[in-house]
C-alpha cells in the first residue's frame, strides 16, 4: 500500500490531528460521577379501575361492571348515553336511556352531581306516557351516579324551551322496587 505523499499526505495528517483535538477537547471539564438516585422504581400496575353502569334486564335494574379510565370518575354516567356492548346485549341487558350526549358537572353542594342531557323530549324529564325519560331511565341515571364513590345526590338537567332548563332531583333509593 502506498503512503500518501505531498499535499494529500499533509491534508490527511492535519485532518487526523484536528479530529484528535476535537475529541480531546470534548472531554475537558467533565468529571466522572457515581450513580445518582432518582427515587424508587416505577411500578406499572396495568389494571384500570372498574365502573358500575346500571342497565335494564327484565324491566329491573342490573349493575354491569365495565373498565374505567383513571381520572374520569363520572365515565359511568357518560356510558349511559351509548349503546350496550355486544356481550351485555347477549346477556339480555339493554338501556332505557336514549343515545345522546351526557355530561356531568359538580357545581352543587359537595356530594351532588348534575347530569346534563341534550334530549329531554317533548314532555321534558318527567316520566309518563310518551316520555323519552321512563322511570327505568331515571333509575339508571340515579343508581349509576350514586355508584360513583362520593356521590350522594343527583340532579338530572336538560334544556327546556319554557323555563330555560328542566331539573329533576333523583335518588337511587326512590327506585328500590326496580332493583
Amino acid at each position: 500500500m502506498r503512503k500518501p505523499s505531498g499535499r494529500a499526505g499533509r491534508t490527511l495528517a492535519m485532518a487526523a490531528m484536528a479530529a484528535a483535538v476535537v475529541v480531546a477537547a470534548a472531554g475537558c471539564g467533565v468529571r466522572p460521577t457515581s450513580v445518582l438516585s432518582a427515587g424508587s422504581m416505577p411500578v406499572a400496575d396495568g389494571r384500570a379501575s372498574t365502573i358500575t353502569v346500571y342497565l335494564v334486564k327484565d324491566r329491573a335494574l342490573y349493575p354491569a361492571v365495565r373498565p374505567g379510565l383513571p381520572g374520569h370518575p363520572y365515565l359511568a354516567l357518560a356510558q349511559l348515553g351509548v349503546p350496550v356492548t355486544s356481550e351485555e346485549r347477549r346477556a339480555g341487558l339493554y338501556t332505557d336511556v336514549r343515545p345522546q350526549e351526557i355530561s356531568v358537572t359538580q357545581d352543587g353542594p359537595p356530594g351532588t352531581v348534575t347530569v346534563w342531557v341534550d334530549d329531554p323530549g317533548p314532555r321534558g324529564l318527567r316520566p309518563g306516557p310518551g316520555s323519552r325519560w321512563p322511570r327505568l331511565a331515571l333509575a339508571q341515571v340515579a343508581c349509576t351516579a350514586q355508584a360513583v364513590p362520593g356521590v350522594k345526590g343527583v340532579l338530572l338537567e336538560a334544556p327546556d324551551e319554557a323555563s330555560g332548563h328542566d331539573r329533576v332531583p333523583l335518588d337511587c333509593g326512590d327506585f328500590a322496587d326496580l332493583r
